[in-house]
């Protein structure tokens, strides 16, 4: 009798089957635990391939609640900014890529001063570091900072933005420096406050 039978070739495609198939149902379990996660961790199959899942609103995202200080030390809340489209970008003083995109953000809102739009460029570092380095600048924009971010806002990087639309859900967000001037990111916002 042959060790290379009927019964080992049916042996082995049984084999590679069933070998098959645990792979797949491992593989599914594996991108449901990432999926449930948003993707987006370390490690996650979306990042390591390259591929980031993008960011979708959600018709049941909680209504985002925070409190900010202005640079004069007045306090403003989200919840006030209701029936408004809002850009909110998270930055810092050290962040060499948030300094460079600042110019276009201002120039973004100037370009939407008189539209349904509120802007919110937030620091987390403390008053006495912002305030200075601002007035240094001599930006014009609603500058803020904020000793708690809530998670919707926090990323693994900055700058960072987010845009919340008049219901106060994330419609766009995005981390690295961008050109906010560009004329596909006026579109977008024209589209998005419908002019």
């Amino acid at each position: 009798m042959s060790f290379f039978n009927k019964h080992f070739f049916v042996g082995m495609v049984a084999g590679a089957v069933a070998l098959a198939g645990l792979g797949m149902i491992g593989m599914f379990t594996l991108l449901a635990i990432v999926g449930a996660s948003g993707g987006t961790g370390p490690g996650s199959i979306a990042i390591a391939s390259g591929l980031r899942v993008p960011d979708f609103p959600s018709g049941n995202q909680p209504v985002i609640e925070w409190q900010l200080t202005d640079l004069d030390g007045n306090q403003t809340d989200l919840a006030a900014m209701q029936e408004k489209v809002v850009f909110v970008n998270m930055w810092a003083t050290w962040c060499a890529p948030c300094l460079t995109e600042m110019p276009t953000i201002e120039r973004l809102a100037s370009e939407f001063a008189d539209q349904d739009m509120a802007f919110l460029i937030v620091s987390r570092e403390p008053h006495e570091t912002v305030a200075p380095f601002v007035d240094d600048r001599g930006w014009d924009l609603p500058i803020f900072t904020a000793k708690r971010v809530p998670p919707t806002f926090q990323t693994g990087g900055i700058p960072a933005t987010f845009v919340l639309d008049e219901k106060r859900r994330v419609v766009f967000s995005h981390v690295g420096s961008a050109l906010w001037d560009a004329e596909t990111a006026i579109e977008y916002f024209d589209r998005l406050l419908g002019l």
